[in-house]
C-alpha cells in the first residue's frame, strides 16, 4: 500500500509515533504500556516499525483479510468458529470429495 506507515492517510502512525494531534484517536492501554511517558510510548511504537514484516506473514494476512477469515493458530481459529458459529478458515480449493459433500448435505437435512 505505502512504503512508510506515516504515508497512509488513514493510519494512526503519525499520532502514535510522532505525537501528531488527532481528535479521532484515544490511546489504547497497550500503547500506554509501551512506556512511562508519552515520549517513551512514541519511541517504543516507532521501534515496532523498524523492520518489515516477513513476506509469508503479509501473504497470510492478506489472504485472511480478503477472504474474511480469522488469522491465528488452528486452535484459536477453532475457538473463533465455535464462538462465532461460522467458519473462520477457508476450505481447501476445489470441489469437496463425494463423501464430504454427502456428509454436509446430510447435516443440512
Amino acid at each position: 500500500m505505502v512504503r512508510k506507515p506515516e504515508n497512509y492517510p488513514w493510519s494512526s502512525y503519525r499520532a502514535h509515533a510522532d505525537g501528531a494531534t488527532d481528535p479521532l484517536l484515544a490511546d489504547h492501554a497497550l500503547y500506554q504500556a509501551l512506556g512511562a511517558s508519552p515520549a517513551a510510548h512514541s519511541k517504543a511504537y516507532r521501534a515496532l516499525f523498524r523492520s518489515a514484516l516477513p513476506d509469508a506473514f503479509v501473504d497470510d494476512l492478506r489472504s485472511a483479510t480478503h477472504g474474511g477469515w480469522a488469522l491465528g493458530s488452528p486452535k484459536w481459529r477453532t475457538k473463533v468458529e465455535r464462538v462465532a458459529k461460522r467458519r473462520a478458515t477457508a476450505r481447501p480449493p476445489g470441489r469437496p470429495r463425494k463423501a464430504e459433500a454427502d456428509r454436509r448435505q446430510g447435516q443440512l437435512l
